[in-house]
């Protein structure tokens, strides 16, 4: 079955629904897939609930600032050395939407690992017991014996999104994709999700992603569809094409540090993603990309 390709626009009116669970890949600044974002902010489209893979940075917090999601299943949604996560962090303070539900990194890999496998649930790491995590998220977190000795230890429920949105960095024309980085817990959530989309930076030939090493690729038969847009990850990171942009990421942290300022930051999004695209194209490294 060939590939589908679709813009930013098309992917997200035909594969995000409002109120799914919908997963969004990435990690801190590095890999997220920003111009399928952008498409969800300036579409108003809601999730019913958002997994990260596994911790975030803006894009998660956009979606937030934008009201667009009810809850939250990570970790992390910051900034690492550029600080908190402004949008996250006032619905942690004032228990406003989003809800969320706490997780640690080693229990949401496990999650998305047993919905990737197809199985219930997964027995959690032994250090989940110094925490009081499975005891403040009881959705997730189940105490069960263990069939084999009996003991009694944590478990954490199998998640399976709706849609997953995930960056790589190249596709070829059957649909085949190439992480060319860690693939972080990405590969776990690609397939945990009833249907995937992946935004790229490129297009290579099909003999160019065979020689791609296998733990690098994802089929093209599990890819709903591609959406090609270099420099889409600005204004996180592309690894091997291009830094995150600290000046720009602390123009958006300074601009939604209240909601007003947010407002005006979603406001400038541009009205379609090839113009906000062209827009940054001269941005350190992104020029490349494209």
């Amino acid at each position: 079955m060939p590939a589908r390709f679709l813009s930013p626009r098309e992917a997200i009116a035909e594969f995000v629904s409002p109120g799914l669970t919908l997963g969004i890949g990435g990690m801190h600044m590095t890999a997220a897939p920003m111009s399928l974002v952008r498409e969800l902010v300036r579409g108003g489209v809601r999730a019913g609930r958002l997994i990260t893979s596994p911790s975030a940075s803006m894009q998660a917090d956009l979606l937030i600032g934008a009201g667009l999601v009810d809850e939250i299943i990570s970790p992390y949604v910051g900034f690492e050395h550029l600080g908190l996560a402004p949008c996250f962090r006032r619905a942690a303070e004032t228990g406003g939407r989003p809800r969320i539900l706490e997780c640690d990194e080693g229990s949401l890999s496990h999650a998305l690992y047993a919905g990737a496998g197809g199985i219930p649930f997964m027995p959690c790491p032994p250090g989940i017991d110094l925490t009081d995590i499975p005891r403040v998220n009881p959705e997730m977190f189940r105490r069960t014996g263990d069939p084999f000795t009996g003991e009694e230890r944590w478990a954490v429920c199998a998640l399976r999104p709706d849609v997953a949105l995930i960056a790589c960095r190249e596709t070829d024309p059957l649909g085949t994709v190439a992480f060319g980085r860690f693939p972080f817990t990405d590969r776990h959530l690609a397939l945990a999700a009833k249907s995937l989309v992946v935004q790229v930076e490129r297009m290579v030939t099909t003999a160019e992603m065979s020689a791609r090493s296998p733990g690098e690729t994802l089929p093209g038969f599990l890819v709903s569809a591609v959406v090609v847009a270099p420099g889409g990850c600005y204004p996180t990171a592309s690894p091997g094409l291009y830094h995150a942009d600290e000046d720009e990421i602390r123009a958006y942290l300074k601009a939604a540090k209240d909601p007003e300022g947010f407002a005006g930051y979603a406001a400038g999004l541009d009205a379609t993603e090839d113009a906000y695209l062209e827009r940054v194209a001269e941005r350190p490294g992104v020029k490349d990309a494209r």
